[in-house]
């Protein structure tokens, strides 16, 4: 493999990357991304800095440290149901930093998404602490408030207080979706007051400003779309917000990425790997087993063809959070072991070694990456040997555990879809049995006694973009970003892919209330990036991105007329 382009970086909160893999690890690598180390807890910079990523926040103000602690707001599990009728109530999580403070300044909203507030807390609104995400920055640069969100059915905000677990049963999940979250935030913001502030902080006086990566950024748009008269301004970054079963484009901006970076001997090699093993598979019988046995060990067999191609596909987790990088277990590090010929040493071409040599050597040196079948054990939360005389439970047919991860599946599987099926085609990356009805399976799998309507049959993407719109919104006031090579920028306003609209992207701050036509767009994409690159202050375009936005809304808060009366 070639030396490849490396920028560093993750997302403020990750959609999972593929549905069969665990998203809690998914979310774990973006965190230690955001805080500056790879999987392995490895340092991604120079000691000089990572010391800066926990001195670049300035000092508190004098007196003594804030105290920062989770706080509960009770709002209606049901925000639409007939007046006068209730569903119950629950608690909200939420977390507030006061310490920057100055009477009239905006309160900056940072939303969680599909995890867990707490883990959130640190970096977001705490100083001294190691990290690379510019949220805090924000808070102050504005001397404003900074308030960390917990989405409901994550965390502690879950109906009855009680967590969220692979045995809760589906009628539970009757009021987790978009529509009833975003409501959520509205409650919340008219009710909120601080205790040591004499200053009205609801919408009505003070300017909200979201800020979102990934699925929040799709709820900042949606929230400025829908409630403009809450969310006063947003930065949506990597927002795909048109929803879609299909969602086999994912693994396109990662054959282009890996081009770009240097590594498209490997891609050729791994598609001409998989169109190997995809024959190997449809022999079935011995030729099947020995072909997962060689990847994964005994016991490997035992799985179907589809499963074993979430197996085959775990490599990519890493790429929304580290492109190429990810010290050891990184995709970059599997291209180089391909790309080496374990004899000469010489490196493969452009061309990769498959056209010289065969598929089968593709496959046989993937499937001596030492680091694989840990990267599949701890990804599919199981235990492969990795050693065909060694035979192990190898099961890759489990549903998922983590709190998070059985919430986010409920929402994909009932309103957003984002399948990642195989990209059939010259830059195929996954398996052919990743096709779209395993990936509709494994929502059926996750919850085997949840029935039609309340879970349907397929995600019911049509309903949402018609009450989303989609990619086509343009609320005013909110400001677009994406990374070149992100996979979700694919269903992103921001989308390049031959069948999106395509809009014009332009950078000029658009003036108060000014909203876009479909066929253009007030937002950015980073160059050599991948998903939520300019929420971190390491990446030099990042800085350009947040500070278009900046500009915008220095602009926009000039605009801001506290209503007269009310709250």
């Amino acid at each position: 493999m070639r030396s490849y382009l490396s920028v560093k970086a993750a997302c403020l909160a990750l959609l999972q990357g593929v549905n069969a893999l665990d998203l809690a690890k998914l979310r774990q690598f973006g965190e230690m991304a955001e805080s500056g180390f790879y999987p392995d807890g490895t340092p991604m910079h120079s000691p000089e800095v990572m010391f800066s990523l926990t001195s670049a926040a300035p000092p508190p103000p004098p007196g003594e440290s804030e105290e920062i602690v989770a706080e509960y707001v009770e709002l209606p599990l049901n925000h639409f149901g007939k007046k006068g009728s209730s569903d119950g109530t629950f608690y909200n999580r939420f977390w507030v930093s006061t310490d920057a403070y100055k009477p009239g300044a905006p309160i900056f909203l940072y939303d969680v998404g599909e995890a867990n507030g707490a883990n959130y807390v640190d970096s977001r609104l705490r100083r001294n602490v190691t990290t690379t995400n510019a949220f805090r920055g924000m808070v102050d640069k504005y001397q404003g408030i900074g308030i960390v969100w917990e989405h409901r059915y994550y965390g502690n905000s879950t109906p009855g207080n009680v967590p969220i677990s692979v045995d809760t049963k589906p009628e539970v999940f009757k009021w987790l979706n978009t529509e009833q979250s975003l409501k959520d935030i509205v409650v919340f913001a008219e009710k909120f007051s601080r205790p040591n502030i004499n200053y009205t902080l609801t919408p009505a006086k003070t300017p909200w400003v979201m800020i979102g990566g990934s699925y929040p950024a799709m709820r900042t748009a949606f929230m400025r779309d829908q409630y403009p008269e809450t969310i006063f301004a947003g930065f949506a970054s990597s927002a795909p917000t048109e929803a879609k079963v299909d969602m086999s484009v994912y693994f396109e901006p990662i054959a282009r990425g890996m081009e770009r970076y240097g590594a498209g001997n490997c891609s050729k090699d791994l598609h001409a790997a998989i169109t190997y093993i995809d024959k190997e598979l449809g022999k079935g019988g011995k030729a099947a087993a020995a072909i997962k046995q060689q990847f994964l060990g005994a016991g490997a067999e035992k799985n179907t063809h589809a499963t074993f191609a979430d197996a085959l596909a775990s490599v990519f987790g890493y790429w929304q959070s580290y492109g190429l990088d990810g010290s050891p277990w990184s995709l970059g590090d599997l291209c180089n072991h391909i790309e080496t010929d374990p004899v000469s040493a010489k490196v493969a071409g452009k061309d990769g070694w498959a056209k010289s040599k065969g598929a089968k050597f593709a496959v046989d040196r993937w499937s001596t990456w030492e680091p694989f079948v840990g990267v599949v054990n701890d990804f599919m939360q199981t235990t492969c040997s990795g050693d065909k005389n060694v035979t192990a439970e190898c099961n890759l047919d489990l549903p998922f555990t983590d709190p998070a991860s059985v919430s986010w599946t409920w929402q994909y599987c009932t309103q957003w879809g984002y399948f990642q099926s195989a990209n059939l085609g010259p830059n195929q990356l996954v398996s052919k049995y990743n096709s779209l009805t395993h990936q509709r399976d494994i929502c059926h799998r996750q919850f085997p006694t949840a029935k039609a309507p309340l879970l349907p049959e397929w995600p019911q993407t049509d309903r949402t973009n018609a009450v989303f719109g989609g990619w086509d919104i343009r609320p005013s006031q909110l400001y677009w970003s994406g990374g070149e090579f992100d996979p979700w920028r694919t269903l992103s306003p921001l989308s390049a892919e031959p069948w999106a609209p395509k809009p014009k992207a332009f950078t000029k701050a658009p003036k108060c209330g000014e909203e876009q036509d479909e066929d253009e767009i007030f937002g950015y994409v980073l160059k050599n990036a991948q998903h939520c690159y300019d929420f971190r202050t390491t990446v030099a375009l990042g800085e350009t991105s947040r500070n278009f936005f900046y500009k915008a809304l220095d602009g926009w808060l000039k605009c801001f007329k506290p209503k007269k009366g009310g709250h």
